[in-house]
């Protein structure tokens, strides 16, 4: 779970969508983008990682699976088109996003369960326990190295950073504008 990758680099994706395509101005719901960046590893990670360990032992189930994006697709036109409601297709969209970011073609065996059989790939690590899975987890994402991990959560951090100060910097000025606050 790579939280600083998965939510800089697909909101800063979503940012310049709306920047380029005038359509979608106003119309995303970041708080879906933000969810759908992290819904896979939100679901698998507790139940391949945790509460089936011994068994599963592997944080990219289902998911993590075309199937489960397909479903999520499903239910979001379902919900567009009953209810008017857009935001589950950028939850869709986000959560896409995230199998990109985590290479899925990768392990062609998840993405495309269960066409390819039911079980899914064992990725057994050296942890004993769940602290130390996380504490494996963030020495590996945070230990600066060229390396696809490191790189894509500076990267997402410094998108954040970036989107942050823009946003903290607009309602700064909105209120000076407005003359609530005095420069």
């Amino acid at each position: 779970m790579f939280v600083f990758g998965h939510l800089g680099i697909t909101l800063g994706l979503f940012k310049l969508l709306e920047h380029k395509l005038p359509v979608l101005k106003g119309r995303i719901d970041y708080a879906a983008v933000l969810l759908g960046s992290m819904l896979p590893d939100l679901i698998d990670k507790p139940i391949g990682r945790v509460i089936f360990s011994g068994t599963i032992d592997n944080g990219r189930i289902f998911a993590h699976t075309l199937l489960f994006f397909i479903v999520l697709c499903a239910v979001s036109f379902y919900l567009w088109k009953r209810k008017n409601d857009i935001r589950p297709m950028f939850l869709s969209a986000a959560s896409f996003c995230h199998l990109i970011q985590d290479n899925m073609w990768e392990v062609p065996a998840t993405l495309f369960w269960p066409l390819m059989g039911w079980q899914f790939p064992s990725n057994p690590g050296p942890y004993d326990g769940i602290l130390d899975y996380f504490q494996t987890l963030f020495t590996y994402a945070y230990t600066p190295a060229l390396d696809y991990v490191f790189i894509s959560e500076a990267t997402g951090f410094i998108i954040l950073l970036f989107l942050s100060v823009r946003y903290l910097r607009q309602k700064y000025l909105s209120y000076i504008i407005s003359g609530a606050v005095k420069p």
